[in-house]
């Protein structure tokens, strides 16, 4: 059943990154729900909704539940944010499992972190704040920033918790990286300046976090 499922997805989500990039309205009416619905089986087929991956599990739930919304117009582009909102708070749960033992290094990630919040952050606070017909979403795009960089953060730190390997540590952090990649292109190419080639950049960062931070929990659970 699993590889099946593995070669679907391995077809479907670079379908979705063309389709976004050739902006294939119709195509990515599938393409771009199914894509995610076959990570979720695949999660679900391996056994990763056993605890504590059930937190890991719902985050990808609730990630399609956000794509599906902002399929539609944007007038529903809250909803959609908060529905990815969720999903961050959920895998900073699932983030956290494990005894916490912080050394030397722990430095590290907090200088990445604080690096992408000085230098992308700001500037997206102001290109929101100074066009009028986005005025009232700064407070819910503010909210969604500070979300996804405590989200990048614990999964950074899940190379400090016992119960992560460092595969599953290493691979699950790419992910929370290339997630927070897709959503600040995301939002630089909405609320800035058009980013070149931005809607497939956005597709194929976001579909290679989510498989990242999946595979990571699968590892940290030892079903792969």
């Amino acid at each position: 059943m699993i590889f099946p499922l593995a070669i679907a997805l391995a077809f479907v989500m670079p379908l979705e990154w063309v389709a976004a990039g050739k902006r294939w309205i119709k195509v990515r009416l599938i393409t771009k729900p199914l894509s995610l619905s076959l990570l979720i089986l695949i999660f679900t087929h391996l056994g990763g909704w056993v605890q504590p991956g059930f937190w890991f599990g719902a985050g990808l739930l609730f990630s399609l539940v956000g794509d599906v919304v902002l399929l539609l117009r944007s007038r529903f582009f809250i909803a959609g944010l908060f529905s990815f909102l969720i999903a961050h708070v959920l895998y900073i749960i699932g983030f956290s499992i494990g005894t916490f033992n912080l050394n030397g290094w722990g430095f590290i990630p907090l200088l990445l972190v604080i690096s992408l919040v000085i230098l992308a952050y700001p500037r997206i606070v102001r290109g929101v704040r100074r066009r009028l017909e986005h005025r009232k979403l700064w407070l819910p795009v503010v909210l969604y920033m500070v979300t996804i960089t405590i989200m990048f953060l614990s999964a950074l730190m899940t190379w400090f918790r016992d119960q992560w390997t460092v595969e599953a540590a290493l691979i699950a952090s790419v992910g929370a990286l290339l997630f927070t990649i897709s959503d600040t292109l995301l939002a630089t190419g909405r609320f800035l300046r058009p980013v070149p080639y931005g809607n497939f950049l956005v597709m194929f960062t976001y579909h290679l976090g989510q498989s990242g931070i999946a595979i990571g929990a699968l590892l940290m659970l030892g079903l792969l």
